[in-house]
């Protein structure tokens, strides 16, 4: 169906709806609202709002994109203006819906979490103006989706202590592997070689391997002084396997759909063996 055709629900035109696309927004939405429930132990029903709130709020961004683009850069159109109102105004009102029995049971940080997803969005927005893929960009949507682990931790312990804090900061780091390492990618393909040579794999991939580097020495660090669980330091080790490995075998022919589905993978392992460690 063509962006912006209308469909015909119970009468009325309704605009197709407008849905993140990325494969690795979802996890890193949903992997550490996980690994933050892990951490307590306890699984209670109340985080399901949380998710459900989270979810309405995350599919907002993309139609809000829109508006904002419309308003400030270039027009739209009508049409997809109109589809970004409907289903920012919808996927709004969903998040706040589930979000308000949380309100009414006290949990009134949450607001404080969306505050800064939406300084975040907004940072976002302006350094993703004239190029829609940096890596200060996606390293700012990291910060701001990975907020739910904190938040899941808040929800059920009803505190923000150290264990949040280090869980949200284990989360930002491990999925700031990911951005590194996609980007990386994107370079290599930029170059419109199939074979690559040594040197410049080397130049394409030192940043991803600079940035794994020190996360691995950070997050063994934060391991030896207790900040985090021991064990917690092997959840990043196949990202790392994976990201040297990578550069090795670097070249200019990315399948990134197959990409998207193994980064994935690494999430839920990385959520499984945080999960175990607690």
């Amino acid at each position: 169906m063509a962006e912006g055709k209308e469909t015909t629900l119970s009468g009325m035109n309704i605009p197709r709806p407008i849905i993140p696309k990325e494969h690795g927004a979802w996890a890193v939405l949903f992997v550490p609202m996980v690994v933050g429930v892990g951490a307590t132990g306890l699984w209670p029903g109340r985080v399901l709002f949380l998710a459900l709130s989270a979810l309405g709020i995350f599919m907002s961004y993309v139609p809000v994109q829109i508006l904002l683009r419309d308003r400030f850069l270039m027009s739209q159109g009508n049409d997809r203006v109109r589809q970004a109102r409907v289903w920012a105004t919808a996927f709004l009102a969903l998040g706040l819906f589930f979000a308000i029995p949380l309100l009414m049971s006290g949990y009134w940080l949450l607001p404080a979490f969306a505050a800064i997803g939406v300084l975040g969005f907004a940072v976002n927005f302006g350094l993703t103006r004239r190029f829609p893929k940096t890596i200060p960009g996606d390293l700012v949507s990291v910060v701001s989706l990975t907020l739910t682990a904190p938040a899941a931790y808040y929800v059920v312990l009803g505190v923000l202590d150290r264990t949040a804090l280090s869980i949200w900061l284990l989360n930002v780091l491990f999925f700031g592997c990911s951005v590194f390492y996609v980007h990386m990618k994107i370079r290599a393909t930029s170059m419109k070689k199939e074979e690559l040579t040594w040197g410049e794999r080397i130049s394409l991939g030192k940043l991803n391997l600079i940035y794994h580097a020190v996360v691995l020495t950070v997050v063994f660090a934060l391991a030896w002084r207790h900040f985090t669980p021991p064990l917690a330091a092997l959840a990043f080790v196949p990202m790392a396997a994976h990201a040297i490995y990578g550069t090795y075998k670097l070249s200019g022919k990315v399948r990134f759909k197959n990409l998207g589905f193994l980064l994935v993978g690494q999430a839920i392992l990385f959520a499984l063996i945080m999960v175990a460690t607690k």
